[in-house]
């Protein structure tokens, strides 16, 4: 009879160092290339948790530790570098909260004067899994508990329970702002959106007054990558129909269960995870392509806040926006290319024409903003970067439409809706708060920005 090893190829034959048929270069090759395409599947999966974790610890080490709110007293400018993508329409806050040690109760205010805000809920993989909001509160103030997977204890009878599918959770609040005059108001209302720890207690006990570790700078180029998503995904167990991918990324040394450790890959497997850390950024960053509709000139995204198994979409949109809310709460498009589909450009003067039945349809407010090619507000002369519809200052033609001039200095009729362009190519974004229901459906298309002659 054979014997079971006779079944196998020689060089895979145990044996003393002496006698061992070196490992052929075929072999070699086939792990490298293994562990490249394990390690591209592992980056797209990834990328969230480990700009999730980037961002939580430079937060927590810089603004304010973890179960506790930090408040923005202004709306952002070019110089805010927090995300990317922000809104200079909005006071953001933040806070990171960690549920493996006491679920957080909320509170939100009155709010007589329907201003517009949302508290966004995100799990760690920046899936939105609940919005506390004006509209679903309608105008009234409660108090809600915020509730992590694993937690066992008493609950409060008589609030709002929310359940976090996982222990890490980001707050990210949005206030509506009016024009500089309301900011005194809006940061009052602001400061009326509290959050505590339901067992009052010190340190570790409760989680206050903690930090989470911050991650190597090169996180996302370097094999600290696959370390920290491994502890991320740890931490945070992700829906069980996951593990059919993610049990795969262990043929590369990416152990999701027990943790990366560089210093056991073999040299081919580590040497095809670092060239997937030096393709991963491209693919991630064009990752648009498949989930994006263009019409004239302006994209919309698909899916977006929430992403199910879509790996590559929710990847995207931790790059180009991490954050992003779903369409019900806040609607985006973005545009590069005027409607002949050239880049924007400061160099050049355009006009974006809205008829009066185009204009947005929203119970709130909706903006333009401007941003860079680092997906940064624009630094501009005129030292903003966005309109608005609420704070008193677009002027509409005598049917009802508007036109809103684009360019770098200020255009000759002063009474123009002047939207102020940076020098070099920049990019738009139009957001729509609270859209109307049904309002943006999927073939909906915005009027072009046309350069002018």
């Amino acid at each position: 009879m054979r014997s079971h090893s006779s079944l196998l190829p020689a060089h895979s034959l145990p044996g003393t160092r002496k006698n061992r048929i070196a490992e052929p270069s075929s072999s070699v090759h086939s792990r490298e290339n293994l562990a490249y395409a394990v390690g591209l599947q592992a980056y797209i999966y990834g990328y969230p948790l480990v700009l999730v974790a980037k961002t939580m610890g430079e937060m927590t080490n810089q603004l304010a530790p973890l179960n506790e709110f930090v408040y923005t007293d202004a709306v952002a400018t070019p110089g805010f570098r927090t995300i990317v993508t922000p809104n200079s329409d909005t006071l953001y806050l933040n806070a990171w909260l960690d549920l493996s040690r006491t679920p957080i109760l909320l509170q939100v205010p009155d709010n007589p004067q329907n201003r517009y805000y949302t508290v966004q809920m995100l799990d760690a993989y920046t899936n939105t899994f609940h919005n506390e909001s004006n509209r679903a509160t309608k105008q009234q103030a409660r108090q809600s508990v915020i509730v992590g997977p694993d937690w066992r204890g008493p609950l409060p009878a008589g609030i709002q329970k929310i359940y976090a599918p996982t222990n890490t959770v980001w707050l990210l609040g949005r206030v509506e702002v009016k024009g500089a005059d309301d900011l005194p108001q809006a940061t009052a209302f602001e400061r009326q959106i509290q959050i505590k720890p339901l067992q009052q207690g010190k340190g570790k006990a409760s989680g206050v007054n903690e930090a989470t570790p911050e991650v190597p700078k090169d996180v996302r180029t370097s094999l600290s990558f696959f370390q920290v998503m491994t502890d991320m995904i740890r931490k945070n167990p992700p829906p069980a129909c996951d593990f059919v991918l993610l049990n795969q990324f262990a043929l590369a040394g990416i152990d999701v269960q027990n943790g990366f450790d560089s210093a056991r890959i073999d040299p081919a497997s580590r040497a095809g995870l670092l060239r997937a850390l030096q393709d991963g950024p491209s693919v991630v960053e064009n990752g648009f392509l498949p989930y994006t509709t263009v019409r004239n000139g302006w994209g919309s995204f698909s899916p977006i806040g929430t992403y199910d198994d879509q790996f590559l979409a929710r990847a995207f949109i931790a790059y180009s926006g991490i954050g992003a809310n779903v369409p019900e709460k806040e609607a985006y498009f973005r545009a590069y290319t005027d409607g002949q589909n050239r880049l924007l450009t400061g160099e050049k003067s355009y006009t974006l024409h809205f008829d009066r039945d185009q204009l947005p349809k929203t119970t709130a407010f909706w903006s333009i903003n401007v941003y860079d090619n680092q997906l940064f507000l624009a630094k501009t002369e005129a030292g903003r970067a966005s309109v608005r519809s609420n704070n008193g200052t677009l002027k509409l033609g005598p049917d009802g439409s508007l036109d809103i001039v684009l360019q770098k200095s200020p255009p000759r009729d002063p009474h123009a809706n002047w939207l102020p362009t940076p020098a070099g190519n920049f990019n738009l974004v139009l957001r729509v708060f609270a859209p109307v229901p049904g309002s943006l459906g999927p073939h909906h298309a915005w009027p072009p920005v046309r350069e002018s002659r």
